[in-house]
């Protein structure tokens, strides 16, 4: 019966519209549009593994019945993935796919390869915080987020297998919790990502200022005006240009506390006044693309401060980090 079923799903398939079809553990074959990145692009994603899934684009329709274990060339188990910044696959599904590009490819270097060390996505079901990294929520944002805890600083470590690699890329997306201030005496607050267990080994970092239209030492660097002195390049001379800077508080907003759930941190929205020039146009915000001096096979540290103890209301809190090398 079940033989009958999927040659009757082919024959609907090859009768109703113009189109490919690739079925496979491995597939080689590019059908009639070069589907074979199409194709691992779609059954790589685990939840998508013994369904079908019918991509429409350019007037083709594509019909793609992934295989019930991972095809052997996946790069990378994913759990979720997309076509373009508009549609998921996620399982028996009709999308619109006018792009062969993963988010990973358009945002990083444009092209494949990338392996994924690290992944979090708490607005999903079940997530739970990474090693080092405490769980928080709050009343005034639906899902939980990750933080410093008790802590002024707190760290986790994504495996890179021993992978070599010299490219990183990948995104954070975080929330400010009261008076965040990016140059603070001692440490940032907000995100530094890093290798070999070193801070100085800087990769990128995701900083937090105090509100949008403050230019002192606590106000992000990159605001136009910024008067914090020269603190910032010299105490925090490893970091140059490798970061972006945000905050989540609009002026007069910032409160000890408060969760600043409307506005996310890095994601290049909402920069308005001074800010402005933290978010510029050509920007990829939240993404960040990092071409090492050399190849390395160093484990990836992510460490996230707040600019004082848990007693001062303020924090950094994520939702999102993902991580490529390649």
């Amino acid at each position: 019966m079940k033989v009958m079923l999927l040659l009757s799903l082919f024959l609907y398939a090859s009768s109703t519209t113009s189109g490919s079809y690739c079925m496979s553990t491995d597939c080689t074959n590019q059908g009639t549009s070069g589907s074979f990145s199409l194709y691992l692009r779609v059954c790589c994603v685990i939840d998508n593994l013994g369904r079908s899934v019918t991509i429409k684009g350019n007037g083709i329709n594509r019909y793609i019945l992934c295989p019930r274990v991972l095809p052997k060339s996946c790069p990378v188990p994913e759990e979720n993935s997309t076509i373009n910044g508009n549609s998921t696959i996620d399982g028996n599904s009709t999308i619109d796919g006018n792009s062969t590009m993963s988010p990973v490819e358009a945002n990083c270097d444009g092209e494949g390869g990338w392996t994924r060390v690290g992944y979090l996505n708490m607005t999903q079901s079940g997530a739970t915080c990474p090693t080092g990294l405490t769980y928080s929520s709050y009343a005034n944002i639906s899902h939980p987020l990750c933080g410093t805890g008790g802590s002024i600083c707190t760290s986790t470590t994504f495996s890179s297998h021993g992978q070599a690699y010299n490219k990183v890329c990948g995104q954070v997306r975080g929330y400010q919790v009261g008076r965040s201030m990016s140059n603070a005496v001692t440490f940032l607050s907000g995100v530094a990502i890093f290798y070999g267990g070193t801070i100085t080994n800087h990769i990128w970092s995701y900083l937090g200022g105090q509100e949008e239209d403050s230019i002192d030492r606590n106000a992000c660097p990159c605001n136009t005006g910024y008067s914090g002195g020269t603190d910032f390049n010299t105490t925090y001379m490893y970091i140059k240009s490798h970061y972006y800077c945000e905050s989540g508080a609009d002026p007069g907003q910032s409160v000890s506390g408060v969760l600043y759930a409307a506005d996310p941190l890095w994601d290049g929205q909402q920069c308005d006044g001074p800010e402005s020039t933290c978010c510029p146009a050509n920007s990829k915000m939240p993404w960040f693309y990092r071409s090492l001096d050399t190849q390395i096979t160093d484990d990836i540290g992510l460490r996230v401060c707040r600019n004082g103890p848990q007693s001062s209301g303020n924090d950094i809190l994520l939702d999102i980090i993902e991580l490529y090398i390649k």
